[in-house]
């Protein structure tokens, strides 16, 4: 498993993937990282059982392995798992302040 993700729980649904959540104490959105055979589903969810169908790239990516020039310049899937979990925090937060209406709604 990842080492940095360590801050929530994980579970093996499936003898083939691997899931992780992570949703503070008191707060809503949290993230899923999802793990399958050759690829990572990443995502910025309101509750534990949230399911994303075709969600904006806001909320929910697809993690692919390094591709060969990748590879040379030293990504590998943890780094690029890494950093979709950091950016999907941070939407997390951004949901979770909204929430609490620390942010301003957007026009619209």
């Amino acid at each position: 498993m990842l080492k940095e993700l360590n801050r929530g729980r994980w579970s093996r649904p499936t003898d083939k993937s691997a899931v992780y959540l992570e949703i503070a104490p008191g707060e809503k959105w949290g993230v899923r990282v999802t793990l399958i055979e050759n690829y990572a589903k990443v995502e910025a969810v309101d509750s534990p059982d949230a399911a994303w169908y075709k969600a904006p790239e806001r909320y929910c990516s697809v993690i692919r392995p390094p591709r060969f020039w990748e590879r040379l310049m030293g990504v590998t899937l943890e780094s690029k798992i890494m950093a979709a979990v950091n950016e999907k925090r941070l939407v997390a937060h951004e949901e979770n302040a909204r929430l609490r209406g620390e942010l301003e709604q957007p026009p619209g």
